[in-house]
């Protein structure tokens, strides 16, 4: 009887100890399962909280500012307090009853960018996209911006206006959503919304439906996301309408289909190269990059087309990409000429042009400049990205011509001597007296690539050369004799962005670091490994008595005196990119445009750096030119002409 009760202690224990540790197991585990709930909802929260820095935009001082800008392109239309606005390349339009400009808005008059995307109006606000700033709002009187800073986004490609929320689309930070006092990333965060680049929104019922750049179609409904990609001709959604049948019309650059409530995908049409849809007068409509608009019905296009004699008074421009939109006004055609309307009771496919100021007036034939140069008569080149080039008179700010052919369309840099050298993607151009373009290649003149980047005169023993720097290395010509170094021969990279001499020297700003060359021979390479160069990818390069001053793409600017002794900025500006070619000096000072900080500019004599920002056309420096009495700013969205002492 002892045995039995003692062994029955010991069970009693074994059993204790057994239950102690499944209930400490279950503690744990529940501790564990609640701490890791935690975990993954501070995630979700971290996920979807946004940090948007919010300032009241005010009017800078402009004394001895001019601005140049094309606002020919227009972007979005709405009516906001009785008034028809418009959002183009050049600022906000404001547009009186009978069509004519009533008012122009620019960074002049205290916006945040002048290239904007798209607009929205919501709670008694009109809201308004730009490219390069984020979002801002007007109401009437005053601007506020929002900058997206967590997650950083900047380029607002979207806005869909809901009785409850304004949505925010991005093609650098995905979607957000604004309730009139905060903003939030409900959808963005959801489950399956794996996407960044938004280019469509369309609320339709109780669903959102949220097109992409490269990812296809994402339906949020139910507080889920539903991704659709497979079964669309592209990936690449470029505008979102609902039917009035219920379905969705989804166009993308290869096609257009419908989508029914269950998500069943049919083909609607094969027209490639869509830009947008709307639904006016209960007809479909397409905006197309070629130029022009077609009804879309039942997998049959009918093209607007108009007679030659119409074309200029109710027609569209035949080659310029549309963009289309449906309001009470009608169908809208926004267009690079200009915006459209074409009233929704119309038989015909007649579209009546808004107002000819928007293209009649401008200065310049687009925004994105590449590079600025005088020449011998006092001219100012202006060099772009895809446009060709302007030469315009500097007295007056007229425009002169316009140059752009297959050669002379995408533009590195100008430079002026007893001719103009244009460094373009397909060669170098020379214009001489008589404005008629030679044209150098490496098939037919010896370029080592036919992507020239910067141009430089230099002068030495064998008299007067010019130096191309190019993507596949450098190329001298001299007495019609082209010579070239690549890698093979020392260079630190094949890829070249930018050149500058000093003395029997020339220097060039590569992929790699910078690279000292005497009598075109590699004698030596800086790198951030054997140098205190800040960063090795070279944008931009400026000589000024002996001094190399050094542009970097991320590293800011550095100095190499003439000693061989580097100086360093970082510590008084910090680092940040320098654009291509941005950099130019005029005697007194150094100017430097970077990506994101507008111009910094450098007093020699003083050794003291400044910054200039207030009202330029964009941040965004990539161009600049000096006569006697003016600094001339090329920008991503147009240029400014701004008076030395204002500088000063």
């Amino acid at each position: 009887m002892t045995i039995d009760l003692k062994f029955s202690r010991q069970r009693l224990w074994l059993i204790a100890s057994v239950a102690a540790v499944a209930i400490a197991a279950i503690v744990f585990f529940v501790l564990w399962l609640n701490s890791r709930i935690a975990t993954e909802r501070e995630s979700l929260a971290e996920a979807a909280r946004v940090d948007v820095r919010q300032t009241l935009l005010r009017a800078p001082a402009t004394e001895g500012m001019t601005l140049y800008l094309s606002a020919s392109e227009a972007r979005a239309t709405v009516e906001f307090k009785g008034a028809r606005y418009l959002a183009t390349s050049g600022g906000l339009i404001a547009l009186d009853a009978g069509g004519s400009i009533r008012r122009r808005y620019t960074t002049m008059d205290g916006l945040a960018d002048n290239d904007l995307t798209a607009m929205a109006v919501f709670r008694e606000k009109l809201f308004i996209g730009t490219s390069s700033a984020g979002l801002m709002s007007f109401d009437g009187e005053a601007f506020t911006s929002y900058r997206f800073e967590k997650p950083k986004a900047t380029r607002v490609s979207a806005l869909l206006s809901t009785p409850s929320e304004l949505l925010t689309g991005t093609l650098d930070g995905g979607l957000f959503e604004y309730d009139g006092e905060r903003f939030s990333r409900r959808l963005n965060s959801a489950t399956g919304a794996d996407f960044k680049q938004v280019t469509a929104l369309l609320a339709s019922d109780s669903r959102i439906y949220i097109g992409t750049q490269t990812g296809g179609l994402y339906v949020w409904r139910e507080a889920q996301i539903d991704h659709l990609d497979k079964n669309l001709p592209s990936p690449r959604v470029t505008g979102l309408a609902a039917l009035p049948d219920g379905d969705i019309a989804i166009a993308t650059d290869f096609g257009v289909v419908a989508m029914d409530e269950s998500n069943e995908i049919k083909p609607v049409s094969n027209q490639p190269n869509v830009t947008s849809l709307a639904l006016s007068g209960g007809r479909l409509w397409a905006g197309l990059f070629s130029g022009g608009v077609i009804e879309i019905n039942k997998g049959e296009e009918r093209k607007v087309t108009l007679s030659d004699s119409q074309k200029e008074v109710v027609g569209l421009p035949p080659t310029a990409a549309a963009t289309v939109y449906s309001d009470d006004a009608g169908l809208w055609a926004l267009t690079r000429e200009g915006a459209f309307v074409r009233e929704e009771r119309s038989i015909g496919p007649r579209f009546k042009a808004v107002t000819s100021g928007l293209a009649g007036d401008r200065a310049l034939t687009a925004g994105h400049i590449m590079s600025l140069a005088f020449d011998e008569q006092g001219r100012l080149w202006v060099g772009y990205f895809d446009r060709g080039i302007d030469v315009l008179s500097v007295e007056t700010g007229e425009r002169l011509s316009h140059i752009e052919d297959d050669r002379v369309r995408e533009i590195n840099f100008i430079a002026a001597d007893r001719s103009v050298y244009v460094a373009t993607s397909r060669g170098l151009v020379i214009f001489s007296g008589s404005m008629t373009p030679a044209v150098m290649t490496r098939e037919q003149n010896g370029l080592i690539s036919d992507a020239v980047a910067h141009v430089l005169f230099t002068e030495g023993a064998r008299g007067r050369s010019i130096v191309c720097a190019t993507a596949g290395g450098v190329t001298e010509i001299s007495g019609g004799r082209a010579r070239s170094l690549t890698a093979f021969h020392g260079l630190a990279s094949n890829h070249l962005y930018s050149a500058a001499a000093s003395g029997s020297r020339v220097f060039l700003g590569s992929l790699a670091g910078l690279v000292e060359l005497e009598g075109l021979r590699v004698v030596r390479s800086y790198k951030t490994s054997n140098s205190k160069l800040s960063h090795d990818w070279v944008t931009a390069l400026v000589e000024d008595q002996g001094t190399i001053y050094v542009g970097t793409n991320g590293g800011g600017v550095d100095a190499l005196m003439a000693t061989g002794e580097w100086i360093n900025f970082s510590d008084e500006l910090g680092r940040f990119e320098v654009n291509q070619n941005a950099m130019h000096r005029d005697g007194e000072r150094i100017y430097v445009g970077t990506t994101d900080r507008g111009l910094l500019v450098y007093n020699t004599r003083g050794r003291r750096w400044s910054q200039f920002s207030a009202g330029l056309p964009s941040q965004n420096v990539t161009a600049i030119a000096s006569d006697e009495s003016f600094i001339y700013i090329g920008t991503l969205n147009g240029l400014m002409r701004i008076e030395k002492r204002v500088i000063g």
